[in-house]
């Protein structure tokens, strides 16, 4: 919740984390790391789902 208060740079209008306080007090590297999180987050994903289909992990035959 906090790195995606911090990607979108504005207060929701219903959320269970206070989004004022986290803009507030967010250094400038936050916003960094906010962004290789989500980005390392779709590569991992990514690299998930290619592994699944193309290694058939999903059902090994030993």
């Amino acid at each position: 919740m906090y790195a995606i208060v911090i990607r979108r740079q504005k207060p929701a209008k219903a959320t269970i984390v206070n989004d004022e306080a986290i803009l507030r007090h967010a250094r400038p590297i936050d916003l960094v790391l906010a962004r290789a999180m989500h980005y390392s987050l779709v590569a991992m994903m990514i690299f998930a789902t290619y592994g699944y289909f193309a290694y058939d992990l999903g059902e090994r035959a030993y």
